[in-house]
């Protein structure tokens, strides 16, 4: 979101908890207001907590992109089918995070990858297969480094990852809205649309609105390009769930890593009700480059 900061969204929320008042917009400010409130009672807004990685030391505990994960010795250390190693994108220490529903606030969640040197390619991925990528998480963390993996005792990797290990530094959540690139927002403002009177009942998509009256909602809930955990997703290309219906219930985004050279993004989505249950079987993997 490009224009609006968390502290207007928050207001919005507190003013307009009530149903959306009656069927006219008054301003484009006016509309902004109330498409938020509007999607609000849709659930189609929550928190994101965006990550800003840095070139800081890291422990075995940090939140952080690469390195040396966190793993108890009894642990077998994950591979894919073909017994190929896979290798640590990030790991989420919700404990030293600050709290968000519905993250869990303890335990340590990794996500791995098979890292096969083309994570920069622009071949598209799309998939919940858990074989080249896998989501592992540590509810009770020891405290005892001696109980832990040291370095030496996982796989070493010939090649690199595009980028070493950094430390992830968290900001404070902030509220969000779906965006434009999401698969609901046509549908969602087609429906504002009609409930203000923008366009006839009848109108079967966006294109039915005249003289472009929605553009200051396209132009507003456009996508900034940074790695995050929380949200609703963000695509640079189409969003994979409008085809493939299997996978719209994953609502959630549980980590998206972002390459603002190459406006592209690493997502990792998965539905909020496996997460209030600490479920990540399933997950949804998308390489939106």
């Amino acid at each position: 979101m490009n224009i609006y900061s968390a502290r207007s969204i928050i207001n919005t929320i507190k003013q307009l908890k009530a149903k959306h008042d009656a069927a006219t917009i008054t301003s484009r400010d006016d509309m902004i207001k109330k498409f938020i409130a509007f999607a609000i009672e849709k659930r189609l807004g929550n928190y994101h907590l965006q990550l800003t990685p840095a070139d800081e030391p890291c422990t075995l505990y940090s939140s952080k992109l690469g390195g040396t994960p966190y793993m108890p010795k009894d642990f077998d250390y994950p591979a894919n089918s073909g017994n190929k190693p896979l290798r640590l994108l990030c790991q989420l220490n919700f404990e030293k995070l600050p709290p968000m529903k519905p993250f869990p606030e303890k335990g340590i969640l990794q996500i791995y990858l098979y890292d096969d040197g083309k994570l920069d390619m622009a071949d598209r991925q799309i998939t919940s297969e858990q074989d080249n990528f896998r989501v592992i998480y540590f509810e009770d963390i020891l405290r005892r480094e001696s109980l832990l993996k040291s370095a030496e005792e996982m796989p070493a990797f010939d090649n690199t990852f595009p980028f070493t290990e950094k430390l992830l530094i968290a900001k404070s959540p902030t509220p969000t809205i779906i965006c434009s690139s999401d698969y609901r927002f046509d549908n969602t403002v087609l429906e504002f649309a009609k409930a203000y009177k923008m366009c006839p009942k009848s109108a079967k998509s966006t294109y039915d609105i005249p003289n472009d009256a929605d553009e200051p909602l396209y132009n507003t809930f456009t996508y900034e390009n940074f790695t995050c955990t929380g949200g609703s997703g963000i695509f640079t290309e189409r969003d994979p769930r409008k085809d493939c219906p299997q996978y719209r219930d994953c609502d959630l985004c549980l980590f998206t890593l972002a390459d603002a050279e190459k406006d592209g993004r690493l997502n990792f989505l998965m539905p909020s009700a496996n997460m209030i249950k600490r479920d990540f079987s399933k997950v949804l993997f998308d390489t939106n480059l």
